[in-house]
């Protein structure tokens, strides 16, 4: 939970979550996961996508077995299990969904992914260059920029990516996309005024 881990905030948001919270009374919820059908749950929650033998799908412990990006990371690459992670992920969507919204849902969520990217190089390059200059000190965090480039790419850029993956459009614009619009604009601020303090001295 958190800013940081808003994932349990984007579900409830999701599609998923809202069906969820109001059918769970329908559901067999002591259902074993190694014998979970959609009869006993029509709606996914984070176990049944991330853990559970749907359908008689292979149960695992662990949680990012199905995931195919690196999503934590400032600029979030492919997994080396990319295509696999994908694959398996797919084949749980594939018990409820149809292939071409489960392929148009993953290339949708991939471009969020690569445009956040971009946002975060751009960012990076802003305070990588005032570092380079040597307008900032080695140490880091403790200057006032650190903190707001960590939270542009900890914070929003994460919860952009999240969203996307999760179905939580508001997590994608308004916590996501917005915050890091709004927070480049505040950097590139600060930027030009600590070069311009560097000049008049």
């Amino acid at each position: 939970m958190g800013p940081d881990h808003a994932q349990l905030e984007i579900y409830y948001e999701s599609k998923h979550g809202v069906l969820f919270n109001d059918q769970q009374h329908l559901m067999n919820l002591n259902a074993h996961p190694k014998r979970l059908t959609t009869k006993d749950m029509s709606v996914p929650t984070c176990s049944t996508c991330h853990m559970s033998g749907l359908d008689g799908l292979k149960v695992t412990h662990d949680t990012t077995e199905r995931l195919s990006y690196w999503l934590f990371a400032a600029v979030s690459d492919k997994r080396p299990t990319y295509q696999r992670g994908q694959t398996e992920m797919k084949e749980v969507c594939l018990k409820c969904h149809t292939k071409t919204p489960i392929d148009v849902f993953y290339r949708e969520a991939e471009q969020v992914v690569r445009d956040t990217n971009e946002k975060i190089l751009v960012a990076a390059e802003l305070v990588e260059g005032l570092r380079a200059d040597g307008l900032l000190t080695p140490e880091p965090f403790d200057e006032p920029i650190e903190f707001l480039y960590f939270d542009l790419w900890h914070y929003y850029g994460r919860t952009a990516k999240h969203g996307a993956f999760m179905g939580g459009a508001d997590f994608v614009q308004w916590h996501g996309n917005y915050e890091l619009l709004r927070k480049t604009t505040e950097l590139r601020a600060m930027v030009e005024d600590i070069r311009a303090k560097h000049e008049a001295r």
